[in-house]
């Protein structure tokens, strides 16, 4: 993974009034911590949000300029954006040492149509990342995963998973990571097709009372005329 220089300067005050101020002004409230002792800083949310956005993330490493931190590493571990507007709010970065592993979470890329899905099947993607440890320097953008020969029913978990060099997983578990199933069944639509196995049962309606007394009453008529 290759770095980036990022500016920072010193802060001082907290509080919505120290953050509306920086706001004013184009900059947003920072902290960094993980090595040493936690520094308040300020930096430009438009070159953090193009660093985020750009191919590799969090995981860029970068190369602190400024407030008494040159020379400091660092990854972005959190931040916080505007839920309307989308806009950073303020951001966590976490010191790193360049020349010890770290644990980061790493995108999967599956390559390829399995044949599974041509027979009718359904390509299922368990995980979306998995995470990995290694040098800052080795960090992957992505992991590639091959998913054409995935036939009906066949799977591939972590420990098929062929990692790049001086790179290896977190983890001792072996998740599923994508698998292809079965198509969805229409036993649901076939059933409301199909007449019921079952006699359909009619039940006679009860007169209501008045309707009895008068059909009584008729059958007395009826048998005096006889």
């Amino acid at each position: 993974m290759e770095q980036q220089s990022l500016s920072v300067e010193s802060r001082t005050g907290t509080g919505k009034s120290v953050t509306r101020k920086l706001r004013a002004v184009g900059k947003i409230p920072a902290v960094v911590y993980g090595l040493g002792n936690s520094k308040a800083i300020t930096l430009q949310p438009e070159i953090l949000k193009s660093i985020l956005l750009s191919e590799g993330g969090r995981n860029k490493i970068l190369a602190l300029k400024g407030a008494g931190l040159d020379g400091k590493h660092v990854l972005v571990k959190d931040y916080q954006v505007d839920p309307v507007s989308r806009a950073l709010l303020h951001a966590d970065l976490l010191e790193i040492d360049v020349t010890k592993k770290i644990e980061v979470t790493v995108k999967l890329n599956f390559l390829g149509k399995p044949i599974g899905v041509a027979d009718g099947g359904v390509l299922n993607m368990i995980e979306r990342s998995i995470q990995i440890k290694c040098l800052p320097n080795a960090i992957p953008h992505h992991i590639d995963i091959d998913v054409s020969a995935l036939a009906i029913g066949d799977s591939i978990h972590l420990d098929e998973l062929k990692l790049p060099e001086n790179v290896e997983k977190s983890s001792q578990a072996n998740p599923t990571l994508v698998t292809v199933v079965p198509p969805a069944k229409e036993e649901a639509a076939v059933a409301s097709l199909t007449p019921s196995a079952e006699p359909e049962v009619i039940t006679a309606k009860k007169p209501a009372a008045g309707e009895a007394a008068a059909a009584a009453g008729d059958a007395k008529k009826d048998e005096k005329k006889k």
